[in-house]
């Protein structure tokens, strides 16, 4: 909602200044038009990411200046609105606005009916250039921010929705054997969690256009890779608890047990039951730690996360114990090792060690850039200090090139990077 009233207010600031320099700048009579353009194409770069702005941008003047030209000639009749349409519409074609093509036949529209007769040409052409500055100038002095809870919520929902998959499985594996109905309905509930993936992708590469020339967020952090490589991690999670759940035997398709009618052991169970209980609570811990880190606070979400995962081991390490002590049911329960190695790739996934290496080196790309909680290393506070960080680290890029056998220290009066060496391919000296 308070997203929804920042962009009402600047639609109507456009509006507003583009009437206040039309009537300041042009002599009269006074002419909506400047003001209808700076709306018009102020509401197509507020919209939508930063690319997808300018592609409206494009979709909105070319119809204007379509309207324009035939309403200087022949005015509004009902030929005449059929050949602005069809123009705009020709014209967004050739120029592949794809699905904004029909904004331009609306600004079209909008301009042909909004032009009255007794205005000249040449005043038409000049408020209409003045609303277009307004509205591509305006949402580059007062831009749209990306908040840090937009882009976390779509990930908190896919790790609470993974967990509770975890824990319907576990809670029932503690009292009943798997049975096809049951796994069935896991797997469901997993394949309901892929379109948010989608939904959260698609924010983030909505967010990362956002960023480009936003002078509100000059001097902040960009989150957005991190949150893509955990966005990344969770996918994988994902498809490993498929695999998971789709090898795992259900009731019927074994044959005999001489500790349960169904073919599974009690002990195998309850403990399979316990490691996906620990696994929900490590994915869970691991979305927390990504919150923690874009908003600059990472001690206790480390801590819990390192602990889940202990659990996670701990209780895969009993799972395979059991089974090694009964090889009835380690045949009856690993369809050639297919389910551990499902397991152990989930376990791999939310790995804290791998985490770290990419959560380094994405603090030194954003060294002195501001978080919620705090900085990145010494804030930076003035474009001069973004020119000296950017060229601190093609100096280090070059020096990691050059000398790839070690690490190399860069230094200025604010900011101090450590890069490590480059590593090495296989089969390259």
């Amino acid at each position: 909602m308070e997203g929804a009233i920042r962009d009402v207010a600047r639609l109507t600031l456009a509006t507003v200044l583009g009437y206040l320099l039309t009537v300041k700048l042009l002599p009269p009579p006074v002419d909506l038009t400047g003001a209808l353009t700076a709306l018009l194409v102020t509401q197509a770069s507020l919209r939508g990411s930063f690319r997808a702005g300018l592609v409206r941008v494009g979709a909105v003047v070319s119809g204007i200046l379509v309207a324009l030209a035939v309403a200087t000639f022949v005015g509004l009749h009902w030929w005449s609105l059929a050949v602005v349409v069809f123009i705009a519409l020709l014209v967004a074609r050739v120029l592949q606005l794809g699905d904004a093509g029909l904004e331009s036949a609306i600004s079209a529209m909008l301009i042909l009916g909004s032009v009255g007769a007794e205005v000249a040409a040449q005043t038409r052409f000049l408020t209409t250039i003045i609303g277009t500055i307004v509205g591509i100038v305006l949402p580059l002095v007062l831009p749209r921010r990306v908040q840090t809870a937009d882009l976390t919520r779509d990930l908190r929902r896919i790790a609470l929705r993974l967990r509770s998959v975890y824990r319907d499985a576990a809670r029932y594996l503690t009292v009943n054997s798997p049975n096809t109905q049951a796994t069935r309905q896991w797997l469901d509930s997993v394949r309901a969690i892929t379109p948010l993936i989608s939904q959260a992708d698609q924010v983030l590469d909505e967010a990362a256009d956002v960023q480009h020339l936003n002078t509100r967020q000059m001097f902040q952090a960009n989150i957005v890779p991190l949150l893509r490589g955990g966005l990344d991690t969770l996918e994988r999670t994902l498809l490993a608890t498929r695999q998971a759940l789709t090898v795992m035997p259900t009731t019927g398709e074994v044959s005999e047990s001489p500790q349960s009618e169904d073919g599974y052991g009690d002990d195998v169970r309850i403990q399979f039951a316990i490691v996906l209980g620990a696994m929900g609570e490590a994915i869970e811990a691991y979305e927390a730690l990504l919150e923690a880190e874009v908003a600059g606070g990472v001690h206790d979400a480390e801590a819990h996360l390192t602990l889940a995962l202990a659990k996670v081991r701990t209780a895969r390490h009993d799972l395979s114990a059991l089974m090694l002590a009964d090889p009835s049911q380690a045949q009856l329960w690993v369809r050639g090792g297919s389910l551990l190695a499902a397991i152990d790739q989930v376990i791999a996934e939310v790995d804290l060690d791998a985490y770290c290496q990419a959560r380094d080196s994405w603090r030194s790309s954003q060294l002195g850039r501001s978080l919620p909680a705090g900085s990145i290393g010494p804030r930076i506070r003035s474009p001069w200090g973004l020119l000296a960080q950017h060229r601190l680290r093609q100096r280090a890029a070059r020096a990691r090139t050059e000398h790839p056998e070690g690490s190399y220290e860069v230094s200025s009066d604010e900011t101090t990077v450590l890069m490590p060496a480059v590593p090495t391919e296989p089969g390259k000296q």
